[in-house]
C-alpha cells in the first residue's frame, strides 16, 4: 500500500496481482482513495498523500474514525519503500499462495495434470525480482555466448567443427540410431571427453546396467579392453581417475521421469546432463506416445534453461534407418526434433561395419548452421568413437 501510494507501477502491479482484495479492513477505504486519485489523473506518477486521505475519509462521519483513516494515510506516506521492493513482497505472496495449493495437491494425490502446472508456477515464482532494470545486457549476452573459451568441447573432434567450437550452456542435443549402431559408446565418447576436460557431467542409465557402462567408461577413457582392466582393476581404474573420469557421475533410474532427472541434477550440480536414453523415460498422460516422447524432450530441454547446462539424450532410429548411412529428422523414431537445438544421426550399413566405422549426419544445428555428414571410426571392444584420420 505504502508503494502503491508512492508509485503508480507499484499501484499496477498491486491491482494485476490481485493482492488488493485481501487487503485488511482498514486498509480497504485506502485503498479505494488511491485507486481514484489515478483514475482521475492518469498522468500522475505518483499519488497526493493529502488527496487520498481527502477521498478517503469522504462520506465518514465519524471524527475518530476520520482522524485513524488519515493516521493510515500519513503513516503509509512515510514508509521506506519503493516499486520494485513491491514487486519482490508480490512474487513472495504468490509463492506462498501456490505453495499451499501445490502441498495440498500432493497431500491429496491429485493427477499430474493438475500438479504439474502448479510445480511450474511455483518454479516461475521463485526467481527473485531484480531491483535493477532487467534489459538486455548487449555486450555482456553476445560477448560471453561468442566466447570460444566458455565453450564445451566434445569428442569425437570432427563435431566440434559444425558446433563454432563446441556446446554451451542451453544447447540440447539428441543422438539418434538405430538398435546396436553405437549410440551409447557415442553418448559415452562425448561424456568421457567432456569429463577429462574438467567439466561435470552427471550421465543417467535407463537401458544398460550401470556397473557395465561404468566398465565401458574405465575402457573409453584408457583406451584399453575390458580384458585388461579384468587383469588389474584397480590400477586401470585409479589411472582413469586421474584423467578425470571422478567428473563423470553415472546414475541409474528404472525408468525414471525428467522430474527424478531434475533432482539429481539439482543433487549433483552438473555442468552437462547425458540421458541414455530419452525415450524409456516415464512418459506423462498424453494422448500417444509421440507426444509423450515430445513432452520428456521439452522437459528435457527446459533443464538445460533452467539450470544453464549442455544436456544431451540418446533415441532411437526408425525403420527408414535401416542400412541407411546418411540420417535425416524424419528418421527418428516417433517425433522429437523440435525440441533440439543439435541433431546427430549415426548411420550404418553392412559394409561400415564390417570396417568399422559409421556416419555421423549433423541433420539440425541452431548452434552454428552447418550441416553435413563425415565418416568416423567406432572402436567397439573398447567403446570409442574416433575422428577418421
Amino acid at each position: 500500500m505504502a508503494a502503491a501510494l508512492k508509485s503508480r507501477a507499484a499501484y499496477e502491479a498491486v491491482a494485476a496481482s490481485g493482492e488488493a482484495e485481501v487487503l485488511p479492513d482498514e486498509l480497504v477505504v485506502v485503498w479505494q482513495a488511491v485507486r481514484q486519485f489515478y483514475e482521475l489523473d492518469k498522468t500522475a506518477a505518483c499519488a497526493d498523500p493529502s488527496i487520498v486521505a481527502q477521498y478517503a475519509t469522504d462520506g465518514l462521519a465519524n471524527p475518530k474514525h476520520r482522524e485513524a483513516v488519515e493516521r493510515i494515510v500519513k503513516k503509509l506516506a512515510n514508509e521506506p519503500v519503493s516499486a520494485a521492493n513491491v514487486q519482490e513482497m508480490l512474487r513472495l505472496v504468490a509463492r506462498s499462495r501456490v505453495q499451499d495449493k501445490l502441498t495440498q495437491a500432493l497431500a491429496t494425490r491429485q493427477p499430474s495434470e493438475i500438479v504439474e502446472p502448479l510445480i511450474d508456477e511455483w518454479r516461475a515464482l521463485s526467481a527473485p525480482v531484480d531491483a535493477e532494470d532487467a534489459a538486455t545486457d548487449w555486450r555482456t549476452v553476445v560477448a560471453r555466448r561468442v566466447d570460444q573459451t566458455g565453450r564445451i568441447k566434445i569428442a569425437p573432434r570432427s563435431l566440434n567443427q559444425y558446433l563454432g567450437g563446441g556446446l554451451m550452456p542451453g544447447h540440447n542435443v539428441t543422438l539418434f540410431a538405430r538398435p546396436e549402431a553405437g549410440k551409447t559408446a557415442l553418448a559415452l565418447t562425448i561424456g568421457v571427453s567432456i569429463a577429462k576436460r574438467g567439466h561435470r557431467v552427471l550421465y543417467i542409465i535407463n537401458e544398460d546396467a550401470l556397473a557395465d557402462l561404468a566398465v565401458r567408461a574405465v575402457t573409453n577413457c584408457q583406451n584399453v579392453t575390458t580384458d585388461d582392466v579384468r587383469n588389474d582393476p584397480p590400477m586401470h581404474v585409479n589411472a582413469a581417475l586421474a584423467r578425470g573420469l571422478g567428473n563423470l557421475i553415472l546414475r541409474e533410474t528404472s525408468p525414471g521421469s525428467i522430474r527424478e532427472i531434475e533432482g539429481l541434477v539439482r543433487q549433483h550440480k552438473p555442468e552437462v546432463l547425458i540421458v541414455d536414453q530419452i525415450r524409456n523415460l516415464r512418459i506423462a498422460k498424453v494422448d500417444n506416445y509421440t507426444q509423450g516422447l515430445d513432452h520428456n524432450a521439452q522437459g528435457l530441454r527446459a533443464l538445460a534453461k533452467r539450470y544453464g547446462l549442455v544436456t544431451i539424450a540418446t533415441t532411437q532410429a526408425g525403420d527408414s534407418a535401416r542400412n541407411k548411412l546418411v540420417l535425416d529428422d524424419g528418421d527418428i523414431d516417433s517425433s522429437i526434433p523440435g525440441a533440439a537445438d543439435v541433431l546427430i544421426g549415426m548411420g550404418v550399413n553392412d559394409t561400415l561395419r564390417a570396417a568399422g566405422q559409421r556416419m555421423l549426419s549433423v541433420c539440425k544445428n541452431k548452434v552454428s548452421g552447418l550441416h553435413g555428414h563425415f565418416t568416423v571410426r567406432i572402436n567397439e571392444p573398447i567403446s570409442k568413437v574416433l575422428t577418421l584420420d
